[in-house]
């Protein structure tokens, strides 16, 4: 009688997962879609009505904005993927290899923005390239009057796309490597006399890349619609349509509102188009006469243009940490008058002063960070017990919990905003811990989801044998395994939410801000030296926290199986 009741009470909870999981990604469609087609009676929209989508194209620029859209979302994704191919390849069985995930794990952690400032902070006017090649080269004693970012194609962007999302790559590519037997299959390559890289794209990618897919997708849903990194590297005349749905939804015009919603579904259809674009490019590579040609095409002894491909993979890996220590000097750098390559003087007090006029913004954002990480563990693993007491096997359920990262922030949070201000719900703290779970608990599943699953059930039937219980097991067996993935997982949470952009302007609406929104503000403002503070503050609170985990887990791990 007992189980019957507890069968149901498990039932009960995982239905009121997914509909916390399903209700606002709901909601806020049905916020978008209403006033797309026109239904807004706060602001006199009584009838549903085509004329927003009649007179979509009349909006100056916006079949640009379109096309950028496509272009940055599709070629970033996929040169991240090649480059960070390039480089697993080439480093693949090395002893760089096993120390990769260390050496990666800080650029991982960083927020999009601190990429974005970094880069802004190289390849401006006064920027370090410039400072660098002046007047010895270029003969430019003051900042030139050109601008190589922002620039009109979104090169820029897809520059600092690429630069963040190689790292990810890597790391996500890294744990793939382990679910398979790389070696061997790398190994079987070189013995039927095939170079790395014909070996990694015929053998090792075709296994790795099942593995990655649904990342992928995320990343291309995430590139082709970014708010944040947009701001400061697409161009402005005109923008990317995510940045023209956020000025549509800042404007004061009466019919902006249907506007900006009209875009925010078009946006959705773009990853659409990108996604069945990818899926197109696969069927033709996954056909048998593909393979065939790529077997004769790649050559088996080793090709000279592999030398330069990958030299330009650790070249943007450079790049990226050269952008990181640019924006320390900035934060540190006093009298720094171009065209010299490092400030004059260096000082702590811009830091401690920024410091000190915002440490209600720092507490805030790690405040919200550590609540939404806890919370998402904890639904987590009581959503993998559950399934697993319930013998509930649906990768389509799980599917769920993925589904906000698949429709572009803007467009979700537009209609979430538009609810919560139509039912006058005003606790903004307790709205955005909610709704950054939502992004939170996925990249905490793809951690700890197959550590939980695949605890060796030898252990758990011992612990049965000796009379424990289901939450006894739980916490005495399971958890002890798994510490380290746990902390880590953890610590992702914490790093992500941190990184949150979208999120805390749309649902804390102005009442609630984090330093990701500050260091936005300061990069539109162009105060440099204030940005840097800001960048060295969003720098150092990640590693600080993967630091504390990495100590926790030398602490607390005492074996490993």
């Amino acid at each position: 009688m007992k189980t019957k009741y507890y069968n149901r009470l498990l039932k009960f909870i995982l239905f009121l997962f997914t509909l916390i999981i399903l209700s606002p990604t709901f909601i806020g469609f049905l916020g978008v879609l209403f006033p797309a087609f026109g239904y807004f009676p706060a602001l006199g929209g009584n009838y549903f009505s085509l004329n927003f989508f009649n007179d979509l194209f009349l909006i100056p620029g916006i079949k640009k904005s379109l096309l950028l859209s496509l272009f940055i979302g599709f070629f970033s994704t996929l040169l991240a993927l090649f480059f960070s191919q390039l480089i697993l390849l080439y480093i693949f069985n090395t002893k760089i290899f096993y120390y990769l995930k260390i050496i990666i794990s800080p650029l991982v952690a960083l927020p999009h923005i601190t990429m974005a400032v970094g880069l802004l902070f190289l390849l401006s006017p006064s920027g370090f390239i410039v400072r660098a090649l002046s007047p010895w080269l270029t003969g430019y004693d003051r900042p030139p009057d050109f601008y190589l970012i922002p620039d009109e194609f979104g090169l820029s962007l897809i520059l600092g796309l690429v630069l963040k999302e190689i790292p990810f790559f890597l790391l996500t590519s890294i744990a793939a490597l382990e679910q398979f037997p790389a070696n061997k299959l790398f190994n079987v390559g070189k013995s039927l006399q095939h170079s790395n890289f014909s070996t990694w794209c015929l053998i090792i990618f075709p296994n790795l890349y099942n593995k990655i897919r649904l990342v992928i997708f995320i990343v291309m849903a995430f590139t082709s619609s970014v708010i944040d990194m947009a701001l400061v590297l697409s161009p402005s005349t005109p923008s990317t349509l995510s940045i023209r749905i956020l000025q549509f939804y800042q404007s004061t015009e009466t019919n902006s509102i249907f506007i900006a919603s009209n875009l925010a579904l078009v946006q959705v259809i773009i990853i659409i188009i990108l996604m069945l674009t990818w899926k197109l490019i696969e069927m033709i590579i996954k056909h048998n006469y593909f393979f065939l040609f790529s077997i004769k095409f790649l050559p088996r002894k080793k090709y000279f243009l592999e030398k330069y491909f990958f030299s330009l993979g650790l070249f943007l890996i450079f790049l990226s940490i050269l952008g990181i220590i640019n924006s320390f000097f900035w934060g540190i750098g006093n009298n720094w008058y171009f065209p010299n390559v490092y400030p004059e003087t260096y000082t702590l007090d811009h830091i401690i002063s920024f410091f000190n006029e915002n440490k209600v913004i720092i507490l805030n954002s790690l405040s919200i960070a550590l609540i939404v990480s806890i919370l998402s563990i904890f639904i987590i693993i009581i959503w993998i017990e559950s399934c697993d007491y319930l013998s509930i096997n649906k990768p389509y359920l799980e599917f769920l919990i993925f589904i906000p990262l698949f429709i572009p922030q803007i467009s979700l949070l537009i209609g979430l905003q538009t609810f919560l201000i139509k039912v006058g719900f005003q606790n903004y703290f307790f709205s955005l811990i909610f709704i950054e779970i939502l992004y939170v608990i996925p990249y905490c599943l793809i951690l700890l989801g197959p550590a939980l699953r695949g605890i060796n059930k030898d252990f758990l039937s011992i612990g049965a044998s000796l009379g424990k219980t289901r939450i006894q097991r739980l916490f005495l067996i399971k958890i002890p395994l798994i510490v380290s993935t746990l902390l880590t997982s953890f610590a992702i949470g914490i790093i992500i939410s941190l990184s949150l952009y979208t999120p805390v302007y749309f649902i804390g609406a102005g009442r609630i801000t984090t330093l990701t929104v500050e260091t936005l503000n300061l990069a539109t403002s162009g105060l440099r030296q204030d940005l840097g503070v800001a960048t060295i503050f969003q720098i150092i609170i990640p590693i600080f926290i993967l630091l504390i985990v990495a100590y926790l887990n030398k602490k607390f791990t005492k074996w490993v199986f």
